[in-house]
């Protein structure tokens, strides 16, 4: 049976070009609004009308427009326009954004099989140092920096040469790399740990789901525990990376973020990536295309399950991508608790923080994002719970760190991320919820062999299927 809703008055939004999930077939769609959601139809000759929930809740949708920034174009686009994304994909001269993460899939060998992998793990390749130098060499040549460098595949941390592509991408036009991990091989493997120490750059974006981590990755809760005790009494960077998927963990969202952010200074940031229906298990995990997990629903069940901690209020889309594809909220942590810093800052001063880029930078802005928020709660005591105390702390740590003791800018950012906190939530698309206009101002992307560049939604939903390296 095709997934449809009952027809009733919609709202519509723009035409796109979408895909049917059963086929792959390119098709014209439309984004349109109904009753209080927003969904994606498009008609198949083989499958007929398909439907796919986008937003559950079309005021956050609509309300996206305030943070549709102006993006940044890329200098030097590799194709021009013939067919039409994606199937000029490369990147195409009508590509609009800038990488703000750019990944490499590094093999598609994995000692593990996730029921919900968006992976195709068939074990057919792994790349040599010389095949990334050129990718990495390529796209700098092109962009001249790299914000965030993601390894994944595949389970990157089996590769054989895994220590060699790390020293060869410790380079000052990296800003940090971030490991996608199972973290198997930090549970079985403590030399590994040692090794990974010698290398600050790195992030482990490292699978931790709750208590049904088994349902979701295959893998046992207290083994994803393990990996993330030993990576933070190493003094590992890790970003906990939380696949959210309704009816399964959704619930614990509001436990597990708010716990993880004041566990570690070693917890940089805590990703809530949402269930996309794709790749060799994701594609069989039972897809409910209008009833999937959208960031509005991950939102609310935070802050439901907070403790009144968190709200709705401290998460923003991103002013990057298209904001329908990720949110984020910044929360100031130290030994006394958790602040969020959106609600008191307040929105436009955050967008003015944090525009065009994945990661706030320990600068001016981040000084005058800080100052804004003490003038907001000084002059706003009663909006803001034991303000009192809140200016003390956040007086404390502006002084530490722009005043006084002379810093270099990487050591002001170490210390601002030991008490900086983000929370991704970030929703990819699939063959359900497919979408061109939204793939043409992706920021985060994938290298490919031949010096290509392709939005990684792009090429996890359709250009894979046509990658000669997983025939």
């Amino acid at each position: 049976m095709i997934p449809t809703t009952t027809t009733q008055t919609k709202r519509p939004y723009y035409g796109t070009t979408t895909l049917c999930p059963f086929c792959s077939r390119l098709l014209p769609g439309e984004v349109f609004g109904r009753d209080e959601a927003v969904y994606l139809s498009r008609e198949c000759p083989e499958h007929g009308r398909i439907e796919a929930l986008v937003c559950s809740d079309i005021n956050w949708f609509e309300g996206l427009k305030r943070f549709d920034i102006a993006p940044i174009k890329p200098a030097h686009p590799q194709h021009p326009v013939n067919q039409g994304c994606p199937l000029d994909c490369g990147l195409c001269a009508a590509h609009r954004q800038v990488a703000g993460t750019m990944a490499i899939e590094i093999s598609n060998k994995c000692n593990a099989n996730c029921p919900v992998c968006l992976g195709d793990n068939r074990g057919t390749f792994e790349m040599s140092v010389a095949e990334i130098r050129e990718l990495v060499e390529s796209a700098i040549r092109d962009q001249g920096q790299i914000g965030v460098l993601t390894l994944s595949g595949g389970e990157p941390t089996i590769h054989p040469q895994f220590f060699e592509i790390l020293s060869l991408l410790d380079r000052p036009e990296i800003g940090r790399i971030n490991l996608n991990s199972n973290g198997l091989r930090m549970v079985r493997d403590a030399k590994f740990v040692d090794q990974l120490r010698q290398h600050p750059k790195v992030y482990v974006s490292l699978h931790f789901d709750g208590q049904n981590a088994e349902k979701i990755r295959g893998t046992k809760p207290e083994l994803q525990e393990q990996a993330l005790a030993r990576l933070c009494e190493a003094g590992i960077g890790v970003v906990p990376l939380i696949l959210g998927v309704r009816d399964i963990n959704d619930g614990e969202l509001g436990t597990l973020v708010p716990t993880l952010l004041q566990r570690s200074k070693a917890i940089k940031t805590v990703i809530v990536s949402l269930m996309a229906y794709m790749g060799a298990n994701g594609g069989r995990f039972k897809p409910e295309p209008l009833r999937r997990l959208t960031i509005p629903d991950a939102v609310d069940s935070i802050a439901a399950g907070s403790s009144t901690v968190i709200h709705r209020e401290d998460f923003i889309p991103v002013p990057m991508p298209n904001p329908i594809c990720a949110a984020i909220g910044y929360f100031f942590v130290d030994q006394e608790g958790l602040i969020p810093m959106i609600r008191a800052a307040g929105v436009d001063q955050t967008v003015a923080c944090i525009q065009n880029q994945h990661f706030a930078q320990a600068n001016e802005k981040m000084e005058a994002f800080f100052r804004e928020m003490i003038n907001n709660i000084y002059a706003n005591p009663r909006k803001f719970p034991d303000a009192d105390r809140t200016l003390r702390r956040l007086r404390t740590f502006v002084e530490r760190l722009f005043t006084g003791e002379r810093r270099t800018p990487a050591e002001r950012q170490a210390l601002a991320e030991e008490s900086i906190k983000t929370v991704f939530i970030m929703q990819f698309m699939d063959g359900w919820t497919f979408d061109t206009q939204r793939l043409s101002k992706c920021s985060c992307q994938h290298l490919l062999p031949g010096n290509r560049r392709v939005p990684s939604c792009g090429y996890y939903a359709f250009h894979r299927q046509r990658d000669a390296r997983f025939a």
